[in-house]
Order: structure tokens, then sequence, then C-alpha cells
């Protein structure tokens, strides 16, 4: 019973004495599959299409990385279906403003 208290203490404490340390961002694997998330800071977005090798290059520079766990159970947000196809489809001069465009219509994920 005690543990169900300790990490709202924790979290307390390195609020307060501002040691909070950022997670650093995930390492760069292979290119996805079709199926697989990708994540950058909060926002996950599903792989529905081959991701040619130019396109992961640019993902990865753009801060995107693989999912690493299977069943991730972190809440955050979901790009719109489609948010990869856009991507896909996009100029390479127009692409930072799809990224843009995807990123502004993410919606908090449901349970």
């Amino acid at each position: 019973m005690a543990s169900r208290f300790t990490t709202p203490m924790k979290d307390w404490i390195r609020n307060a004495l501002s040691i909070r340390q950022q997670r650093r961002p995930a390492p760069v694997g292979s290119r996805p599959a079709p199926g697989a998330t990708l994540v950058r800071g909060p926002v996950k977005m599903l792989v529905t299409h081959e991701v040619p090798p130019e396109l992961w290059d640019w993902l990865v520079l753009s801060g995107w990385r693989n999912l690493p766990v299977k069943h991730d159970r972190r809440k955050g947000m979901r790009a719109p279906a489609g948010a990869l196809k856009e991507l896909l489809d996009a100029d390479p001069q127009e692409r930072n403003r799809a990224h843009s465009r995807i990123l502004e219509q993410a919606q908090p994920e449901e349970d």
C-alpha cells in the first residue's frame, strides 16, 4: 500500500527541486514496416504505406522514431488518419508545411 503513494511523492520532490530529467530521444531504427507506429514527442503516427528511404531520412531528421515497445500505455496524441500518405504525396519542398498541418491536427488518444 505504501508504494501507491511513493511515486506521486517522488514526482512532487523532483518537480519541487527541479531535478526532473528529460528523456533522450530513442535511437534511430530501421525503416518501419506498414502497421508499425512512429512517435515524435507525444504524437504517434501509424505507418500505413511503405516508407521510401528518402522519406524515412526526412522523418528521422524531423524527430520521428519507431515506437520502441510493442504495447505502449502512455497517453498522447494521435496523428490524423492518412498523415503518412499526405507526407508521401507532398512535394519535398512542401513537406514541412504538410508536417506542420499534421502536428496541428493531432488529437488526444482515446482509451
